[in-house]
């Protein structure tokens, strides 16, 4: 097999493979290495190899004795996010030179499936919790409710006690919204297909009358996402709850949020892995989740906010696992991720 062809197996492969020459600049870099970094062979052929690995190994050579592997390795890229990869370095030769090879596994894969597998099953959890909780209140406050219209109608409207009935009656009104809020969005509701850069400017019109004045809102679209199938009003109420989200991180100092829509390929939610998926993400500049309840900010009651009533992100998680997607968070202070995965019907 000549030089050509097995540059043209190493392009087929899905493996990222690069090639740093003896005097440790990169001399070669395969299909799969440049979507991962991000980059293209052109550009990176020829630059010190620690530009796109920085503190892997403080030496190459120790590989030059046997082959060295290093786990969960954090590669920061172009657009500020982080790929966590597994690196295999053994010293290879090219054409009677020598340098090392260096084979990059993206593990960041497997560990989003095992998060969100966890995450899913601790969802459930405390849905099911919720849930049950909900409608043992319902039935109660449908009585209280009842109860107060009566003594309404048994009272002149000019009455001292028309007064505390109708705060009974509001206070009512007010927990069986909250309660309504926590059962969810119904899973009858109808799904019709529409643009979603659409849902989007609609929330924002809904928005903009409380966003304060020293936040402001980068859009980067994909305009060649086709139509999704959703459910218009409760995807509305999801991506509504996680823009205030955003918006109140960054009450204090302002700051940008970035709304990003995407297409990822070969996308696994749940036990099901998707062609295509559409990728909505809400970037804010705020504060970030504290570490304590990070884990814990898709149960009900669970807010990082002292005035938070905890259902905004267990409500918007309902609304998406009802339409087969997945919200998924990250975050850090000054920068908080929150992306929303729709599977695209293909």
């Amino acid at each position: 097999m000549n030089q050509r062809s097995f540059e043209e197996l190493l392009e087929g492969l899905t493996t990222a493979v690069v090639w740093i020459r003896g005097d440790e600049t990169i001399g070669y870099m395969n299909i799969a290495a440049g979507e991962l970094f991000q980059t293209s062979t052109s550009r990176i052929v020829g630059t010190p190899w620690r530009a796109i690995l920085p503190g892997l190994v403080p030496d190459l050579h120790k590989a030059d004795e046997q082959k060295l592997t290093i786990h969960e390795y954090a590669v920061q890229l172009p657009d500020c996010s982080k790929v966590r990869v597994s690196c295999t370095l053994s010293p290879y030769e090219v054409n009677h030179k020598s340098g090392w090879l260096m084979e990059i596994f993206n593990t960041e894969r497997h560990h989003r499936i095992v998060e969100e597998d966890e995450r899913w099953h601790q969802y459930e959890a405390g849905n099911l919790l919720v849930r049950t909780l909900a409608h043992e209140v319902k039935n109660p406050l449908a009585g209280i409710l009842g109860a107060t219209q009566l003594l309404q109608k048994r009272h002149a409207p000019d009455d001292k006690d028309q007064a505390f009935l109708d705060i009974i009656a509001k206070e009512v009104g007010r927990l069986k919204n909250l309660v309504d809020r926590m059962l969810g969005p119904k899973q009858t509701a109808e799904k019709e297909p529409h643009n979603i850069h659409e849902l989007i400017r609609y929330v924002l019109q809904i928005i903009e009358g409380e966003k304060p004045a020293n936040v402001y809102i980068k859009l980067d679209y994909d305009p060649s996402i086709p139509e999704v199938s959703i459910d218009f009003e409760a995807m509305v109420q999801a991506i509504l709850n996680l823009l205030k989200n955003a918006i109140q991180a960054m009450e204090k100092h302002g700051g940008l949020i970035t709304i990003k829509t995407r297409v990822e390929r070969k996308f696994t939610l749940g036990t099901r892995t998707f062609p295509l998926v559409a990728v909505i993400s809400i970037t804010d500049e705020g504060e970030g989740i504290p570490d304590e309840v990070f884990d814990s900010i898709f149960y009900p009651m669970v807010s990082s906010k002292k005035e938070g009533s905890g259902l905004g992100l267990p409500v918007a998680q309902n609304v998406l696992r009802q339409h087969g997607g997945l919200i998924v968070a990250e975050s850090e202070p000054g920068r908080t991720v929150f992306n929303v995965y729709l599977p695209l019907n293909t």
